[in-house]
């Protein structure tokens, strides 16, 4: 059975992978693992980066408030405005999306926080998404 985080990590994943302006951008370089901003790998492109939950009581229920952060790397002429273009992508792909986990209930999904800045290699514009997910355990 799968935690509520990979539960989380993996319905954001597919979310972002099947939204058309998300992957008219980035196509299918999205990845499942550890923000990786170094140059020379695919751009533009989407990576999971830190997670964490605080647990929740809920009227005897088991629950999680959990933060999930996605990073968004774009190398495009040390320009910034790529990186918040795709940010604002994912915000309108996730923010209160109506979506199911396998195996837990997600009772609410939001993106919390939209940042943009340069990397400081001084050519990668780097965007990082915020979701924080209300999830009760099952």
């Amino acid at each position: 059975m799968a935690t509520p985080s990979e539960d989380l990590q993996k319905v954001v994943y597919d979310r972002l992978r099947s939204d058309p302006a998300v992957s008219a951008i980035v196509g299918d370089n999205i990845f499942d693992l550890p923000s990786d901003g170094a140059p020379g790998h695919p751009s533009p492109r989407i990576t999971f980066g830190p997670s964490d939950f605080v647990p929740e009581e809920m009227d005897c229920i088991a629950a999680r408030a959990e933060t999930l952060q996605i990073d968004i790397w774009v190398e495009d002429g040390k320009r910034l405005r790529p990186a918040k273009a795709l940010a604002d992508k994912v915000y309108a792909a996730l923010h209160r999306a109506p979506l199911d986990l396998e195996t837990h209930a997600l009772a609410e999904l939001a993106i919390s926080g939209v940042r943009a800045f340069m990397d400081p290699d001084g050519l990668t514009g780097h965007g990082v998404v915020i979701v924080t997910a209300l999830i009760e355990e099952r």
